[in-house]
């Protein structure tokens, strides 16, 4: 599914600006204006002829923050007529087997690359220096199996991102793609966010129900949150049993309800077909509809998340020079190099760090 090399990795950026200020000793080989992902599979789920080395592409295309995100149930899970659904029950210990198993895939292949985990804020002011950094994130926190507890170990394990349901029944709450059966988030979902908020690790609501929103958000006043991947719907909501891509959208009152929080709403690469509501089908439209959420929600609470490699078999992004031709799109739009920086690397940043900062543990 991802495109060749091409030689637009290697062509100078028009309009290169200096992402967050000046520093002294940027790194000549990575490709500016640097950007960040705030969820993305990207190396993992497709093979690819010539193989890939991550720490190079990164550096050639100037993506110098990834949110490497782990699933943790794609053993329980099928694809339907609507979407993707669980399709049976795990037992007792497996989610927490898989996910380990899993996290251990992840970490060889940074080791083969040699890549730099994002781990401290200092790891941050690095990848918005352009020193690129991976940053371990979950695609649900069900490996965790209701005990609160275990996010100890998984900011032992270096993950600082933590979505919390995905596509199985949690006993964290409600996610957007099945009938809802906790009316939103439970007291365990309420105990994991506090946890995250004081280990400094980043909550991401992405897939959860708007009910589960508001919980989590009154869970913990000060907890640093993203909605890493999908699209801003204009309704209040669209019911759990409509077509995926349509349940998977956030409603424009949760999105301003994460914005007044100082969170970030992610678009992802998508692509559909005869919805004039959704506007993402190529490049251009993508950069058009990172334009709208930016008058929707404020352009300090817009980022990418493309969910590079989870999107389907015609995604608009196939690799991350398709997400430079995005940056490069809005770059000659005129808008103001600050508000480029926020919306290409630094709102991200700034709620990871945040996180990172805030830790109490």
């Amino acid at each position: 599914m991802a495109t060749p090399i091409s030689r637009r990795q290697v062509l100078a950026f028009s309009a290169a600006f200096a992402a967050g200020g000046a520093f002294a000793q940027q790194p000549a080989d990575v490709r500016k204006p640097y950007l960040a992902d705030m969820h993305s599979h990207y190396g993992m789920f497709l093979p690819r002829l010539f193989g890939l080395d991550l720490a190079k592409h990164m550096r050639e295309t100037g993506t110098t923050l990834l949110a490497w995100s782990a699933t943790d149930d794609n053993r329980w899970i099928g694809l339907g007529p609507l979407g993707w659904k669980q399709v049976r029950e795990p037992k007792p210990g497996e989610l927490w087997d898989h996910f380990r198993a899993r996290l251990a895939g992840y970490e060889a292949k940074l080791a083969e690359w040699q890549v730099p985990k994002a781990l401290t804020p200092a790891d941050i002011d690095a990848a918005l220096a352009g020193e690129p950094r991976v940053l371990l994130a979950t695609e649900a926190a069900n490996f965790l199996e209701g005990r609160p507890e275990r996010v100890a170990q998984a900011h032992a394990w270096g993950i600082r991102h933590m979505q919390m349901v995905h596509y199985i029944q949690s006993p964290l709450g409600d996610y957007q793609t099945a009938q809802p059966q906790h009316g939103g988030i439970t007291e365990l979902g309420r105990q994991v966010v506090r946890e995250c908020r004081r280990h400094g690790i980043v909550v991401d609501l992405a897939h959860a129900t708007p009910a589960f929103i508001d919980g989590a958000l009154d869970a913990a006043a000060d907890v640093q949150v993203v909605w890493s991947h999908s699209w801003i719907h204009r309704q209040d909501g669209m019911p759990w049993n409509t077509p995926g891509y349509l349940a998977r959208s956030l409603p424009l009152a949760s999105a301003r309800k994460i914005a007044a929080r100082g969170g970030a709403i992610g678009l992802w690469a998508l692509r559909v077909s005869g919805d004039p509501m959704y506007g993402p089908r190529n490049v251009a439209t993508f950069a058009d509809e990172m334009m709208r959420m930016c008058d929707l929600v404020g352009p300090a609470h817009v980022a990418f998340g493309t969910d590079m490699e989870g999107v389907g078999t015609q995604p608009i992004l196939n690799s991350y020079v398709d997400l430079h031709d995005v940056a490069d799109n809005l770059s000659r739009r005129g808008v103001a190099e600050a508000t480029l920086h926020g919306i290409f690397i630094g709102n991200y940043a700034r709620i990871v760090k945040a996180a990172m900062q805030g830790a109490k543990a």
